[in-house]
C-alpha cells in the first residue's frame, strides 16, 4: 500500500531548546505558506536533546570556546541541522569542526580537520544554556 507523502511523519531530528524556540518565533512571524508548512515540519521532527550531566565535556548543545582558530579565542555552538548558523558560531554536529570538539575537556588540544589543512584548538570554555 502507497502512502501519500504529505501524511508521512518527517524523520525525528535533535535540536537544543533555544533552536525550537528559534523555530517557533520564526513560524509565528512567517507570512509564506511554504516556509511555514517547512517550519512546522522541522518543529514536528524536533526532539530536544539536554546537556550531558556532566556539564565539562563537549555534547551537543555545548558553547565551546577554543584558542588557535584564529588570532582571538572563538566560541562555537555545537547544534542540530536546523539551527545552523556559522555566522553566530552555530556548527552542526556531524561538521568536522564538531566532530574535532565533541568529547572534548577544558585544556584538551583537538584536531580540527579542514580543507585548508588540519589546525590545532585548544578548549578553553565548555558551557551550557541549560
Amino acid at each position: 500500500m502507497l502512502t501519500e507523502p504529505a501524511l508521512q511523519r518527517p524523520q525525528s531530528r535533535p535540536m537544543t531548546r533555544a533552536g525550537l524556540e528559534r523555530l517557533r518565533e520564526r513560524l509565528a512571524s512567517a507570512t509564506d505558506e511554504n516556509e511555514r508548512r517547512a517550519l512546522d515540519d522541522a518543529i514536528a521532527a524536533a526532539i530536544v536533546v539536554a546537556p550531558p550531566a556532566e556539564r565539562g565535556v563537549a555534547a551537543f548543545g555545548a558553547t565551546v570556546t577554543v584558542s588557535g582558530a584564529g588570532p582571538k579565542a572563538r566560541s562555537f555552538t555545537i547544534v542540530g541541522e536546523d539551527e545552523i548558523d556559522v555566522e553566530s558560531g552555530r556548527i552542526g554536529a556531524s561538521s568536522p569542526l564538531a566532530t574535532a570538539l565533541l568529547g572534548s575537556h577544558v585544556g584538551d588540544v583537538v584536531v580540527w580537520r579542514r580543507p585548508a589543512g588540519p589546525a590545532q584548538l585548544t578548549i578553553t570554555h565548555i558551557s551550557y544554556d541549560q
